[in-house]
């Protein structure tokens, strides 16, 4: 607030405040904290210095106006609350000068209340501490990586903490790497998750030479090297496209050295304008440098030790201890996830033909593959013993099949071991963790005996340890599992229900309906096994299947010379909408020589919610083929009458539930409506579920002409279906 616009009893106040400010060294600035947005009305000229603001840019503004990224918004909030209770207080924080150069602010707050006047002020000492923080920074991050050590953290994670604690005192657009050169001479990344991965990737393909950028400067002559302007220095010839694609101006790089003072790598801090280093900033910089360099060499002589202890010699792979001691550590985020024993049956076969070197060499390859499927951060692996492989991964427990399944998939190439070719069957015992069971020790002994289970069973096979808690759980993951081998193995079969005339009672067509009785599990109902298949990923490949079995029906009764009759085969939205859905489609129907109007297709409803306009381009597509459509569960789902006419399908089915509950004055308004809609739209009303001769005749009498029930006929083994 401009000083003219205070009373005149707080003048006074004001012009002592400003004599006071040429005085004092300190920067400080006076608020106005009875007004809501506390305006600064003063600022000294040391306060304008440290900041770098003129005093119009300051007077009127609030102090957040100094606040940027780097800010923490809590300590802010502090600030004015203090302010706000007319309290003394001390704080520090992250300010911004005007060049946007952060810096450590120290902020003392002391009111000022003239009770003659009944007015309060707020003075706000202001100091710059960055160089104190400095200090402290560099001292915490010593502790920080010596603490870490112990623990066990990769190299990588050790120095970004150095890259975060640079960058945190530059601007906000500052970017540090650490960079290796390996033996061969070329840069590798070390750290450095600001930087793009671009840069990344093209680093490592760069040689290093004295003349290779600052940081291949810094490596050859062991010194620290400063770029004021990477594109016009000769050092970044050649490499300007770098420069140009991340907007670099100048760049500093101070070397890394070994136990012996030779350089193995650099540290480099990017700008994007140009800045050059004051004493204070090299002091720094070497200094992050010389803790980067120790972090290294202790790093390298930890890793042998844990290497030594914590690694399987013959395969090496971590071994027992390592995943003990990993797999307390997982537990104590408490997540879902599971702990699961891997074996494969041909272990004891090459033991005993080649030794036990061949199968070390079995168990390394196992547990690569395992390991480049790279399936999540929270996964490990280790060799448990000498035929186990025992891994953790924590996952919601819906997502385990799935995970299961990806790992099934890594041995379906064959191993090599010797002058054999081996294709592998494996055998997994796996233990849930949930929360009810978070003990290491008891989740180790349970996927040790679900693999027991599994290793009784023919061919490959997954066992849950199962307990009273998780019943209901357990039989969706043995689902989903056994869903994934009976789709390789083919056991899903199909019925065909026929779909009539309602009058005579003539078989119109037929509806492919996908039936799945498990070895493992019984007779799975499709309500069951369909929503699995969907939940993962498998319902393509479940449709393609029941697809293939129908042209292979109506190929057997072309070869026969029996009447052909058209075939509904149902499509999810994910098959639908797949790029590959019509291409395979038309494929098939060539590779067995059927007519396209031998099939429909029938989707559900809400295929129109999922994507109107590319739907109508699938419908379209199909409908130059010859294929017709049908909707399924008609009224069941979203704006059926909005988008209905959008879609050039030949059929609606009425649902079940309306069928069933005609007997009701709405719902027989609702069928009513459906049959008339259907005819208006020149297609046709087809009436799922009948099961009495009172509902064909409702329909009849409503103008319903086809439809399908257990009144008529019950779904039918393909078999049954040909005698008809």
């Amino acid at each position: 607030m401009p000083t003219h616009e205070i009373h005149e009893e707080k003048k006074v106040i004001i012009n002592w405040l400003r004599r006071l400010g040429m005085e004092f060294q300190t920067g400080f600035i006076v608020l106005n904290t009875e007004l809501e947005n506390h305006p600064i009305i003063y600022a000294n000229q040391s306060f304008l210095e440290m900041s770098g603001y003129e005093e119009e840019e300051v007077l009127g503004q609030n102090g957040k106006f100094m606040h940027g990224s780097k800010t923490d918004k809590r300590v802010g909030q502090k600030i004015r609350n203090c302010m706000e209770s007319k309290k003394a207080g001390i704080f520090e924080i992250v300010n911004y000068r005007k060049d946007g150069l952060p810096f450590w602010n120290e902020i003392t707050i002391q009111p000022i209340i003239m009770h003659e006047t009944n007015f309060t002020f707020t003075i706000m000492l202001q100091r710059d501490i960055t160089d104190r923080k400095r200090a402290e920074a560099l001292i915490n991050l010593q502790q920080q990586i010596h603490n870490d050590m112990g623990k066990g953290y990769l190299l990588s994670f050790l120095l970004q903490k150095a890259c975060d604690t640079v960058e945190s005192f530059f601007k906000d657009d500052t970017k540090c790497t650490v960079l290796f050169v390996n033996d061969a001479g070329y840069f590798q990344v070390g750290a450095g998750k600001s930087m793009p991965s671009e840069f990344h990737d093209k680093v490592e393909q760069i040689q290093s030479s004295p003349v290779t950028g600052t940081c291949g400067a810094a490596f050859h002559t062991n010194q620290t090297v400063i770029v004021e302007d990477m594109k016009t220095s000769p050092l970044w010839n050649g490499l300007q496209y770098l420069v140009e694609e991340l907007h670099f101006t100048s760049s500093w790089s101070v070397p890394i050295d070994d136990a012996n003072g030779k350089a193995i790598g650099t540290f480099g801090i990017y700008f994007t304008d140009k800045t050059l280093p004051t004493e204070e900033d090299i002091a720094f910089v070497e200094q992050i440098g010389s803790i980067v360099s120790l972090t290294v060499r202790y790093s390298q002589q930890q890793e042998e030790i844990l290497r030594l202890a914590y690694t399987d010699k013959e395969t090496a792979l971590p071994n027992r201890n390592y995943f003990i001691n990993e797999l307390k550590e997982l537990l104590d985020e408490k997540k879902e996830g599971f702990v699961a024993f891997v074996s494969a049956d041909e272990y004891i076969k090459v033991v005993d033909q080649y030794g036990h070197t061949a199968g070390d060499a079995l168990i390394r390859e196992i547990g690569k593959r395992f390991l480049r499927a790279g399936m999540s951060a929270n996964h490990v692996i280790a060799r448990f013993s000498d035929s186990t492989i025992a891994l953790v991964n924590l996952n919601p427990l819906g997502d385990v099949p799935a995970y299961l399944e990806k790992l099934s998939q890594c041995v379906i190439e064959p191993i090599n071991v010797q002058d054999m070719e081996l294709f592998l069957t494996l055998k997994m015992g796996v233990a849930l963790i949930t929360p009810k069971q978070q003990d290491e020790k008891e989740l180790i002994r349970y996927a040790d005996s679900a693999l027991s289970k599994a290793k009784l069973r023919a061919g490959e096979s997954i066992c849950y340890f199962e307990n009273e808690h998780d019943d209901f759980m357990m039989r969706d993951l043995r689902i989903a599992n056994e869903l994934s081998a009976a789709l390789r193995r083919e056991e899903i079969d199909v019925h065909l229900q026929p779909k009539v005339d309602l009058k005579s009672g003539k078989i119109i067509s037929f509806e492919a309906l996908a039936r799945w009785n498990s070895p493992e599990l019984g007779s799975i109902a499709p309500d069951v096994f369909i929503p699995a298949a969907e939940k993962n990923g498998k319902i393509r490949l479940l449709e393609q299947v029941v697809f293939k079995r129908v042209l292979t029906w109506l190929k057997k009764r072309k070869e026969l010379g029996l009447e052909l009759r058209q075939v509904a085969v149902n499509i999810s939205a994910d098959h639908f909408f797949h790029h590959s859905f019509i291409p395979h489609l038309v494929d098939r129907m060539a590779e067995y020589g059927i007519e396209h109007k031998w099939i429909q297709l029938e989707i559900t409803e809400r295929i129109g919610f999922v994507d109107i306009e590319t739907a109508h381009q699938v419908f379209k597509k199909l409908n130059r083929y010859g294929f017709t459509s049908s909707v399924d569960d008609f009224g069941t789902g979203y704006s059926s009458l909005s988008y209905l006419q959008k879609l050039p399908v030949s059929e609606i089915k009425i649902d079940r539930s309306f069928i069933s509950s005609m007997h009701e004055h709405g719902t027989l308004a609702i069928v009513r409506t459906i049959i008339q809609l259907a005819e208006n739209l020149n297609m046709t009303a087809v009436a799922e579920g009948i099961e009495t001769e009172q509902q064909r005749s409702i329909l009849v009498s409503l103008g319903c002409r086809v439809g399908q029930g257990y009144f008529y006929y019950r779904p039918m083994s393909l078999e049954e279906a040909n005698l008809l």
